[in-house]
């Protein structure tokens, strides 16, 4: 992703959407605001929350420490003022990673000397780790199948914990990862593939996620 272009993938939201977004984004992000009573307001979302008659209520913290309250139906204009902090949300996901930091990488090299060491974790029984068809010539390709691969690891220490567990894991032999535009796990014979789009937003969160679904094939 060039850092200059990113805008270009951002989509078109309500105002209430992208309230809802900066406030489960996990870090502070300066937006601007107008109310259809006219009154205009900088700040950082604090809170969000439904009222029992379905009213979305919101709580503000300006620059210099005011608190407002606003109903959410009553924006008629926002702007984030802090884009590259919500690259994901305000793409809707087709931007699958925040962006980098300068000291963040991860080579095509690195990534498969980690499979290769990480690779034990999944059992011994495990002969080969497959991701021949996932596209790694970008950064975020590569973050995110070692994300996946992180989260495969723990649902797996999740499914064993117990001898039925332990015994369905030992038939699983061979693990392909591939691209694909859904999430969707399936196992033939020995071996099981984890299909998923590595060049979106992973879903969250992705080791229950991987969990569940290994736990209804297995």
């Amino acid at each position: 992703m060039e850092k200059t272009a990113y805008y270009k993938a951002f989509l078109a939201q309500t105002p209430e959407d992208i309230i809802q977004s900066v406030f489960k984004n996990g870090e502070d992000v300066l937006v601007a605001i107008s109310l259809n009573n006219g009154a205009y307001l900088e700040g950082v979302i604090i809170d969000v929350k439904q009222e029992d008659n379905h009213r979305k209520m919101v709580c503000m913290l300006s620059q210099d420490e005011q608190i407002s309250f606003f109903q959410a139906h009553a924006i008629t204009f926002i702007t984030v003022k802090q884009p590259k902090k919500m690259l994901v949300e305000l793409s809707k996901g087709n931007i699958s990673r925040p962006m980098p930091t300068s000291d963040e990488n991860l080579s095509v090299l690195q990534l498969k000397r980690w499979l290769n060491t990480e690779k034990v974790q999944l059992g011994n029984q495990i002969k080969e780790l497959k991701i021949d068809t996932i596209p790694l010539d970008t950064l975020n390709n590569r973050l995110n199948l070692q994300d996946v691969c992180k989260a495969l690891i723990i649902a797996k220490r999740q499914i064993t914990k117990d001898g039925l567990g332990k015994e369905a894991w030992q038939g699983i032999e061979t693990i392909v990862v591939k691209q694909a535009d859904r999430l969707q796990l399936q196992i033939e014979e020995t071996t099981l593939t984890i299909s998923i789009a590595v060049d979106k937003a992973l879903p969250k969160p992705l080791s229950k996620i991987l969990e569940e679904k290994l736990l209804d094939i297995v």
